[in-house]
């Protein structure tokens, strides 16, 4: 991931408008995983302010991870991270505010969106957790689609490749659509391969 502690970023960026409240997230990507703090702006929900920027992510007093999660003594005030490096983005605990809707990602609000469970693969996690998506949608529909660019999911395991003991679980995760590999619908993969149905466990 580009960018540690790095201030010459050209933005047009998740952060470029500081103010309003902040985020406690982890950002993840295949050569790095931070801990910090997003404000959200005038945005009243993370998802929407991450789908609705392009470019570098700002993370405040952000401390280098370990592979499993464990904190680091590296921490900088302000971390400034290349979006296109972030496979996914971790919250543990958000508050009721936070919660999937109907207006989640801010576009079609007023079309009902029901929860599927979903596996999805990454260069380096298999992901498993909700997808809130519209009534009616098909998987093929779905992987075709662009919009939104950061897919929020809800009662998330995600496990290392690298590592099949790490798994770390967050309430809810923003995953990089460009990131995915792979993407199975969990409860239509019966007793299929190891680590599809059971990811959860």
């Amino acid at each position: 991931m580009t960018g540690w502690g790095s201030g010459s970023a050209s933005v047009d960026s998740i952060g470029a408008t500081i103010g309003g409240p902040q985020v406690e997230v982890e950002l993840v990507g295949p050569h790095l995983r931070v801990g910090g703090r997003i404000s959200l702006g005038r945005f009243g929900r993370l998802t929407d302010r991450v789908n609705h920027s392009r470019g570098f992510i700002l993370l405040e007093n952000a401390r280098l991870l370990k592979r499993n999660g464990d904190p680091t003594s590296l921490v900088v005030q302000e971390l400034w991270v290349n979006q296109d490096e972030v496979t996914f983005i971790g919250v543990s605990h958000f508050g009721l505010d936070d919660r999937p809707s109907v207006g989640l990602t801010g576009d079609r609000p007023m079309i009902a969106k029901v929860p599927r469970q979903y596996v999805v693969f990454t260069p380096g996690h298999s992901i498993s957790g909700n997808i809130h998506v519209h009534e009616g949608m098909s998987l093929s529909n779905f992987v075709d689609a662009t919009d939104p660019r950061f897919i929020p999911m809800t009662a998330v395991a995600a496990r290392s490749l690298a590592d099949r003991r790490v798994v770390s679980r967050f309430e809810l995760l923003l995953m990089n659509r460009t990131q995915m590999t792979a993407i199975a619908e969990a409860d239509r993969s019966g007793s299929g391969p190891e680590g599809l149905a059971v990811e959860t466990g």
